[in-house]
């Protein structure tokens, strides 16, 4: 396992938007000692990358280096079993051969998890975003080649759980809310018509079967709204997800978790087509050794359509493999597939990913990571089908 400090920023693509997490790793050699409590952990990561189709599109594909670097920080503080956290980032990118692809994206957000007593614990966190999704993604996704800069927008969530019940007995149950509202700043023609707010409440109750084994019994439902009717028809609905599961902590060799159940989907228009049926989500971690690490994930669920249908069908299957070689060496390979069912429309997308790449800790406080992405999309509708493949270095830097 790694010794050093680290700190890493992460975008990821997340329900037709970016997400963003600033994390630390266990050791603390890189944490500035403060006299208000908070201790904070600031890095930085600079990330020099190829793609050889930066608007995602089958034909007339544009190429460019593209230079991004994320300065980011996070500051705690632990008080008891208490713990307050906030973080801010920002990533700014910068394309060699198309500066109307540039973009500038930040974070804040704070966290707070609560424990008042054995029974009773309280987590809560809320968060700002300003992102941007890349030409050819999101509400473009196949017509990238007609937008002149990416979509921005405006992200904002809050939300959490309280939990009761102590963790020596056998039964707990935990209440959650959350609210996120997504709203794009540019394009507001075509982008008015997928502003949109999520309402979601739930519950889950546990069963501990022993130390580290739960059954779980989860209820989600989500109202969704959006800002402006759709010209093809209001798209507001709300989904009801009732699942059955069971998870584990880390024991000697595995961890994860495995959730199966039912969903369904209502629309307030009549004219669209609901949808019920099975819905699941599976992620295992397998370590059989102290430097090798497996971890297997797959998911099936109902979501929103980018442009065109009622909803999709969307199942995953996932893959990744991180092996140590040494303390100064490491690798990832992993493989990720998706494939998308659409109702209302005749199409259906399937997209494979495959990624692989070398991790160099050269010193405590600088690791460099070395690898290549790899798309394929295809489509029963052509100007859906492109390839794409972004090769990337990146230094992570911490103090």
């Amino acid at each position: 396992m790694k010794l050093s400090t680290k700190l890493n920023y992460v975008t990821a693509s997340v329900l037709m938007a970016l997400s963003y997490q600033v994390s630390a790793a266990d050791e603390k050699a890189g944490v500035i000692k403060t006299e208000s409590g908070f201790d904070l952990t600031p890095g930085v990561n600079a990330s020099l990358k190829y793609d050889d189709n930066i608007a995602s599109t089958n034909t007339d594909q544009q190429e460019s280096w593209i230079l991004a670097v994320t300065p980011a920080i996070q500051a705690q503080m632990l008080d008891g079993n208490n713990t307050y956290t906030i973080e801010a980032g920002l990533e700014y990118g910068n394309y060699f051969d198309s500066t109307d692809d540039n973009y500038l994206d930040g974070l804040l957000r704070g966290a707070a998890e609560v424990e008042f007593n054995q029974s009773n614990r309280l987590n809560v966190d809320a968060a700002y975003i300003y992102g941007h999704e890349d030409r050819g993604t999101g509400i473009f996704e196949g017509i990238g080649g007609l937008q002149d800069e990416p979509n921005q927008f405006d992200m904002y969530h809050a939300g959490g759980y309280y939990e009761y019940g102590a963790r020596t007995t056998p039964a707990r149950v935990r209440v959650n809310a959350k609210y996120l509202s997504k709203e794009y700043t540019n394009f507001e023609d075509v982008t008015q018509y997928r502003n949109y707010d999520d309402a979601i409440f739930g519950a889950t109750f546990y069963y501990d079967t022993r130390a580290s084994t739960s059954l779980l019994l989860d209820y989600q439902n989500t109202t969704t709204a959006y800002d402006v009717e759709d010209p093809f028809g209001d798209r507001d609905s709300n989904t009801q997800d009732l699942r059955l599961g069971v998870e584990w902590e880390a024991t000697a060799t595995t961890e994860g978790s495995v959730k199966v159940g039912y969903q369904k989907k209502s629309f307030d228009n009549a004219d669209r087509e609901d949808f019920s049926g099975i819905a699941w989500d599976a992620k295992i971690t397998w370590t059989p050794l102290t430097y090798s690490q497996f971890d297997f994930s797959t998911g099936s669920s109902s979501k929103d359509p980018n442009a065109f249908g009622d909803y999709v069908r969307a199942t995953t299957y996932g893959f990744k493999w991180d092996h140590d070689w040494s303390e100064l060496i490491g690798t990832t390979l992993a493989y990720n597939r998706s494939v998308d069912d659409y109702t209302g429309i005749e199409r259906e997308d399937i997209s494979n990913m495959y990624t692989a790449s070398v991790n160099f800790s050269i010193l405590r406080w600088v690791t460099l990571k070395a690898g290549v992405d790899i798309s394929d999309n295809s489509s029963t509708e052509q100007r859906y089908e492109y390839d794409r493949n972004v090769y990337f270095l990146t230094a992570e830097m911490t103090l």
